[in-house]
């Protein structure tokens, strides 16, 4: 079924069958608090912190490890950070006019997802912590072999939605996930910076 969302501040009317979402800067503001673990664990890793954040963004924490610690210890370092970012996650707070557009496509019966490089117990956290109403579909980092920039999470979002991913309505943040997106073949719109080629929102005011 095809379903139609207004863009209020370009005027454009997107036409749909679901929407996919990332979370972490996406839907909800944790983006600091992820940086401040990560900047807390590079400098005990004597890494360089700067480098830890920036290569992190949209990145599974797995991804992050194992792109940085060059031992063996990989799930000692994915476990400890896991548990900062679960201990953190009361803290999560939603992008303005996110849970009142989730609520919009909930009162129209229209499909959404979350699509994240989060585990599922800590998608749960934050988005329960922020205010949100249990999501429709996940697609967690457990739960694919590779994380973003490549396709696979929204593919399989897609899937599990029963809609081809040409009809997704796909809402990214960080570059890996917008790469994710364009690669997946979805509608992407960039939340929180200006992309070239792309309609970008500040918040989810604008759709509601």
């Amino acid at each position: 079924m095809q379903y139609q969302l207004s863009h209020h501040a370009t005027g454009i009317t997107l036409n749909c069958q679901a929407v996919l979402f990332d979370l972490d800067g996406t839907l909800v503001q944790s983006t600091s608090l992820i940086s401040d673990i990560l900047r807390a664990w590079a400098i005990e890793q004597q890494l360089d912190p700067i480098q830890v954040i920036d290569y992190s963004h949209g990145k599974r924490t797995q991804d992050i490890v194992v792109h940085f610690i060059e031992d063996e210890c990989h799930s000692i370092h994915y476990e400890a950070l896991t548990q900062k970012f679960l201990e953190a996650a009361h803290q999560t707070q939603a992008i303005k006019g996110a849970i009142a557009f989730i609520q919009l496509l909930n009162a129209q019966n229209i499909p959404w997802a979350i699509v994240s490089s989060s585990e599922n117990a800590l998608i749960h956290s934050r988005m329960s912590a922020a205010g949100f109403p249990k999501p429709q579909s996940v697609v967690s980092a457990e739960m694919i072999q590779q994380g973003k920039p490549h396709p696979e999470g929204y593919l399989l979002a897609a899937e599990m939605l029963q809609v081809s991913i040409q009809h997704c309505l796909i809402f990214e943040d960080s570059s890996a996930g917008i790469l994710a997106a364009e690669a997946a073949g979805g509608q992407l719109i960039v939340v929180g910076h200006s992309q070239k080629n792309y309609i970008c929102i500040q918040d989810f005011k604008e759709f509601n």
